[in-house]
């Protein structure tokens, strides 16, 4: 990285403002039959809003560099609060579907000084619980309501009048100072808070400029949340820092079924150069009618987060002659470790190409990464780096010889099946080659004898129609690997997935362990109730209720012969 380059993500916004002020920065999306009333933002005045919002926020904090958390769905509002506060002091962006209790946790290890939370809502409860999580914090930290107001406090008006002077040099951050504090790890538990520095987020989004030879020129789609690194800063830091403008459709984003029907319409009438989705967002994208909309702007589609099916590309050709290409990154390295290579197809598998600085390499299977993208570690646990700063990222894979990465599973996602090894990604990928498949999620079925037998979860495409009976016919007949052969085949209408869209596999889990158990039991016990959960430390446990009296010991039995722990029984 030359010596000029921007080291922190103020001096990046900063120098995009300067080589383009009047340039439009945000647009968002409001109402959908009416795109062309939307409002937008200037490079300019988002300069402005940021340095009110600074003030703002050390002014109410009383300190120089605050700790502000964020409970916001991706607005300008959001998007501006995000690098005032890293700007500020140490921006922390929650997940507002969170429960009360892991926002307690998360914000009483940051050690949170701002609460800025979207107001009132009809259907939501985020400003009740910002609230009385606020009121449990030991310091009481002010709640800043936005958009809608709630309480004293309502941010789109109060920060009109704060100052719109610079920061004075000495106060803003250098390179290797905390910039975010991003949440992780929370598929069981609370989650971890990973650390980001400046220096990791400007490397990684100028990592992403160079490979998407992103340009003032470029107007990109953004529907996902700022609380993950994809949303914040590879579909938002990394546009906004090249100068391009960033489309926000709606509060809802690619959550809102409606953006993602009007997708090839909002290309059209914005004239969109760039969109990008994770792949379930993708597959939703692609099934949606293309009609009369003009997507000649468009010069690819981006997508990343979880495995792509094969499909995806082909249906990218397809329907609309564009290549989908593919990027691979975790909150612990910024979002960066694999990028596409635009001077050429996308290697369909390929998760992107790794290229200086970031190095990888595999040892007993599993990726590992060092690269200046790759933050220095948790907050308040020892760093999981090792004493030269690899990252081991959990995830298994291999490297071709030009530098292509593919992953082919989880290190813990791995179907144990009588000391057998079995990698979901194998079922997985035989089932989305089936022309009625949108996605599939293998998962292990508790079994007595086996220790686990693979079971796998398909959502069709829009239209589709098969039986699992066909499906499991299928996977019989292309899965070589006769261990790894699918023992059910469990039909959704849609994949349980986590609030950024990625598949969530402990709810498959739970929810074949509770069938299984289900099968099980009632042969005896007729109107038994049966739960299986995972605990914060990612046991699966199981919980009885109205067993008949005298049968309590033979049903804690039949799940003790499954390997599973009864946490409750209750008789009737």
């Amino acid at each position: 990285m030359r010596k000029s380059s921007p080291q922190t993500t103020y001096e990046l916004l900063s120098a995009a403002a300067r080589r383009a002020p009047q340039a439009i920065a945000i647009r968002f999306i409001d109402d959908l039959h009416n795109i062309g009333a939307s409002s937008v933002q200037t490079f300019e005045q988002l300069m402005h809003c940021l340095h009110k919002s600074i003030d703002m926020m050390r002014s109410l904090s009383g300190k120089e560099k605050p700790v502000v958390s964020l409970l916001l769905p991706n607005i300008p509002q959001a998007q501006v609060i995000l690098w005032s506060a890293e700007a500020a002091g140490i921006a922390n962006p929650l997940n507002p579907l969170l429960n009360e209790e892991a926002l307690f946790q998360l914000m009483s290890r940051a050690e949170t000084d701002l609460i800025f939370s979207v107001g009132p809502m009809s259907g939501s409860d985020v400003w009740e619980k910002t609230q009385r999580v606020s009121a449990r914090l030991p310091n009481r930290p002010l709640c800043i309501s936005v958009n809608t107001r709630g309480g004293e406090l309502h941010y789109d008006a109060d920060v009109l009048s704060y100052s719109d002077l610079p920061p004075t040099e000495g106060s803003l951050p250098v390179p290797h100072d905390s910039a975010a504090y991003y949440h992780t790890g929370g598929t069981t538990g609370t989650p971890k808070l990973a650390c980001h520095t400046h220096a990791n987020q400007t490397a990684a989004a100028l990592a992403v400029i160079e490979s998407l030879q992103i340009t003032g020129g470029d107007i990109v789609i953004n529907g996902l949340p700022i609380f993950h690194v994809a949303g914040a800063i590879v579909n938002s830091l990394a546009i906004l820092g090249a100068g391009g403008q960033l489309v926000l459709p709606t509060m809802a984003g690619f959550r809102n079924p409606a953006v993602i029907q009007s997708h090839w319409r909002l290309i059209d009438e914005l004239d969109v150069t760039i969109s990008s989705g994770i792949p379930t967002s993708m597959a939703s994208m692609l099934d949606a009618p293309l009609g009369m909309a003009d997507i000649s702007t468009l010069r690819f589609l981006l997508t990343g987060g979880a495995p792509v099916p094969y499909r995806l590309h082909e249906l990218a050709q397809e329907k609309v002659g564009r290549q989908l290409y593919q990027a691979y990154g975790m909150t612990e390295s910024s979002g960066v470790i694999a990028l596409p290579r635009l001077d050429r197809a996308p290697v369909w598998g390929s998760v992107g190409h790794v290229v200086a600085p970031v190095e990888a390499r595999i040892e007993g299977g599993e990726i590992y990464v060092r690269s200046p993208m790759v933050f220095p570690g948790y907050l308040g646990a020892n760093s999981p780096l090792t004493p030269d700063g690899w990252l081991r990222t959990g995830d298994l894979g291999h490297l071709d010889e030009e530098g292509n990465l593919f992953i082919t599973g989880r290190a813990k996602d791995l179907i144990i099946r009588s000391g057998h090894n079995i990698d979901p990604a194998l079922i997985e990928g035989c089932l989305e080659q089936h022309p009625a498949v949108s996605m599939a999620a293998a998962v292990g079925m508790p079994d007595e004898y086996a220790g686990e037998l693979p079971v796998v979860f398909v959502q069709l495409r829009v239209g589709a129609a098969v039986s699992g009976e066909d499906l499991q016919d299928y996977a019989m007949t292309h899965i070589a690997e006769r261990p790894a052969c699918p023992k059910r085949v469990v039909i959704l209408d849609a994949l349980p997935v986590t609030a950024v869209g990625k598949v969530f596999k402990p709810k498959l889990r739970e929810e074949v362990t509770e069938t299984l158990l289900s099968e099980l039991l009632m042969r005896q016990c007729e109107r038994i109730g049966i739960k299986a959960s995972h605990t914060t430390s990612g046991q699966l446990v199981v919980q009885l209720w109205d067993v008949p009296a005298g049968e309590e010991e033979w049903c804690r039995d039949q799940v003790q012969r499954l390997n599973l722990h009864v946490e409750e029984l209750l008789l009737s």
